[in-house]
C-alpha cells in the first residue's frame, strides 16, 4: 500500500528516531494496524491524532512542521465551517480557480511569509 504525504512524513519521524509501528504504538496506547492505516490513508486521520503524533515527536525532539495539512490532504478534507465568511469564501474561490504550478507556489510562498511575521 502507497503512503500518503502524511504517511511518509510521519515513517520518516519514526525512522529518524528510531521507533516502529509497535514501539510507537505502544507508546500511543493503540495498535500498529491503526497507525499504518493513518501513514497509508485507510484511515481518515482524526485531529486528535495528529495532535497525538506531533506531541510524540516532540516529546523526542523532533518536530514535525504541516502536519496538519499534511493529514487534511490525505484526508481530501479541510473544515472550514469554523472559519470567518470572508475565509470560507477566499478557499472556495481559490479551489474553483484554475491556478499554473508557479502561481500556487508563489500563493504558497506568500502564506508562508505571511505566517512567519504572525510568530
Amino acid at each position: 500500500m502507497a503512503l500518503t504525504e502524511f504517511g511518509k512524513v510521519v515513517r520518516k519521524a519514526r525512522i529518524d528516531t528510531g521507533y516502529t509501528l509497535l514501539t510507537m504504538s505502544k507508546e500511543l496506547k493503540t495498535t500498529p494496524a491503526y497507525l499504518s492505516g493513518l501513514e497509508t490513508g485507510l484511515k481518515k486521520i482524526p485531529k486528535n491524532w495528529v495532535e497525538k503524533i506531533e506531541d510524540f515527536f516532540k516529546s523526542k525532539n523532533h518536530e514535525i512542521v504541516n502536519l496538519q495539512a499534511l493529514a487534511d490532504v490525505s484526508n481530501e478534507t479541510v473544515t472550514i465551517s469554523d472559519l470567518p465568511l470572508q475565509q470560507q469564501m477566499l478557499i472556495a474561490g481559490f479551489a474553483r480557480s484554475p491556478f499554473t504550478a508557479e502561481e500556487l507556489r508563489r500563493f504558497a510562498d506568500l502564506l508562508e511569509t505571511i505566517n512567519k511575521n504572525k510568530e
